[in-house]
This record gives C-alpha cells, structure tokens and sequence, in this order.
C-alpha cells in the first residue's frame, strides 16, 4: 500500500470513529456517555518535517484539527481548525502545556498524499470544561 492510500484509509477509519462516537452511525442500549463527542482531535506531519503542520487564522498557529470531510477520489481532506487553550480559556502555545482545544469554524482543505503521519489525541480535550477556581481571599 502506498503512502497516499495509506493516508486516506487512515482518514476514513478517523471519520468513521468520529461518526461512532458521536452516536451518528449507532445508538447504544448499554453504554451511556456523559456527553457526546463529536472530534477525534489530531495532528498531521509531513514526510519532510518532524514537526506537525501548523494552520494560522486570528493571528494564532494550530496545529490541531478535526476532519470534517474526507474526499477519497483526490486523496484530499477538509479539516477545521482546533484552538489550544488554557485553564483560564485563553490561547495557549499549542507546544506547551494547554488544557483543552476549542474548535473553531475556520477550515481549510489539504492534501493528504503530503503528510505521512497522523497523531490523534483524546476526544475529551476537544471543549473541555473549564476548571471553576476559587477566587483567593
């Protein structure tokens, strides 16, 4: 198998886990979820770069994503943007400690056949709650 079809097969089992998570394609009769996860949040790297793609939009650099759609005839896939975010909720550096990712509605389409890896994280750190702190007296 080719590196290009490799790719895009791995895309599509991503999508179709995404689908089972969120309760798309199946419902459950003995699992009960707390909440729904819709995103199996990951990070792309090409074959020339051992870091991961980075997107910009606001003046922020992501490199977290979730695959909206996938097009399998030109091996090219559309992915929205994931924001990295601190305990506060404000931008954090995505290579540093962040608590959780906050989507976003920018998207871009990419071609797979350019990356060689994907990295996928926890669906939990996609709109994570925010910790409640106590203010100090």
């Amino acid at each position: 198998m080719d590196k290009q079809n490799c790719i895009c097969h791995s895309m599509k089992t991503l999508l179709k886990e995404q689908k089972i998570i969120s309760g798309v394609d199946m419902e459950f009769q003995f699992i009960c979820l707390k909440k729904k996860m819709d995103t199996i949040p990951f990070r792309l790297y090409s074959t020339n770069n051992s870091k991961p793609f980075m997107a910009f939009y606001k003046c922020i650099a992501t490199p977290f994503f979730r695959l909206k759609k996938l097009y399998e005839e030109s091996c090219c896939a559309e992915l929205s943007l994931l924001e990295a975010i601190d305990m506060e909720g404000n931008p954090a550096d995505p290579f540093n400690d962040f608590y959780a990712l906050r989507k976003t509605n920018t998207c871009i389409i990419v071609n797979l056949s350019c990356f060689c890896v994907i990295d996928p994280l926890p669906p939990e750190l996609v709109n994570r709650p925010l910790p409640i702190i106590e203010p100090k007296c």
